[in-house]
């Protein structure tokens, strides 16, 4: 049995269609498996151990409300049942699945592992249960009426584990390399800004990652997913080196570490190759190079095996 983690919490977005808000609870009762070994679930946020993906088999059931829908403003036959999944690093989608509701809707829904491979494998995905329109309507006041509107969903995050060392990854071009001061062709480059070591915080990222466009492109492209594995892991692996190393003049007389920061976290990854104190992480980002504190991360994000796999 997997001792994957999970826990039922999620937003509600609020959509500006009153007259069809009869609509809105028409997936809720939505529900997920994410191993074949596991009973379905409508929990929505689930945390995916790097060595569970090989074993994900992503099945959802829509469970739609069949008392909502003869209750809706809108016709059955005008409405779509649309699952899909979705690559927030990438910004890439995949449409798994549409059903016209004017046919009657499966019980379940198998996400193929082709799929969970063309978004990087499975570990950072979210899966999208969409009740919407099947084609347009003519234009009513506070109803929909563009094909593909969206009246209800529910979403399933499933997230690789969370250590508290988040930070944006955005695309850059040759010209703003350039007026960085960089070669047109830099890969990737780390600013850091401070705060390694307090709290984390969602309003107060720690660093800002730029990733050349070309290559950010290329990452989402759909015949290249084995080495969009292979460039993430090294990207997780070389960034945090890169923090941990801008970042040291503010934590090298530091006595010990607070457990929400992100610094926290990097030791956390650390340890889960081999044991590290504060002391100890000191002395490998105080070696010329951090060849060590590399190999160490590199181990932890198995880059070797998602190389040899491409």
């Amino acid at each position: 049995m997997s001792n994957m983690s999970y826990h039922k919490s999620a937003t509600k977005d609020v959509r500006p269609f009153f007259g069809a808000a009869s609509l809105e609870e028409a997936v809720d009762n939505a529900q997920i498996r994410l191993f074949e070994d596991q009973p379905f679930t409508d929990a929505v946020s689930f945390t995916i151990e790097e060595q569970e993906v090989p074993r994900l088999a992503v099945v959802v059931k829509p469970n739609l409300s069949e008392a909502t829908l003869a209750g809706g403003a809108i016709a059955r036959g005008k409405l779509a049942l649309a699952i899909t999944a979705v690559n927030p690093f990438l910004k890439k989608t995949v449409l798994i699945e549409k059903v016209l509701l004017s046919k009657e809707a499966p019980d379940e829904i198998a996400v193929g592992a082709e799929v969970l491979e063309r978004l990087g494998g499975g570990a950072n995905v979210t899966i999208e249960v969409a009740l919407c329109l099947a084609s347009s309507l003519a234009k009513e006041v506070g109803k929909p009426f563009m094909q593909g509107h969206w009246l209800s969903k529910k979403s399933f995050d499933l997230r690789p584990p969370k250590l508290a060392e988040d930070f944006g990854v955005d695309p850059m071009e040759d010209d703003g390399w350039k007026a960085m001061g960089f070669p047109a062709k830099t890969l990737y480059h780390v600013e850091y800004y401070s705060g390694v070591n307090e709290q984390a915080s969602k309003d107060r990222p720690i660093a800002k990652v730029y990733v050349h466009a070309d290559v950010y492109k290329k990452l989402a492209a759909d015949n290249l997913p084995k080495m969009s594995r292979s460039l993430m892991a090294f990207l997780a692996a070389e960034i945090p080196c890169q923090i941990l190393a801008a970042s040291y003049a503010d934590w090298k007389d530091a006595d010990e570490v607070d457990s929400r920061s992100p610094l926290a976290a990097f030791l956390k990854r650390i340890n889960r190759v081999q044991p590290c104190t504060l002391q100890q992480l000191k002395r490998l980002v105080d070696d010329p190079g951090m060849s060590k504190l590399r190999a160490i991360l590199h181990a932890d994000q198995q880059s070797v095996r998602q190389v040899a796999e491409v």
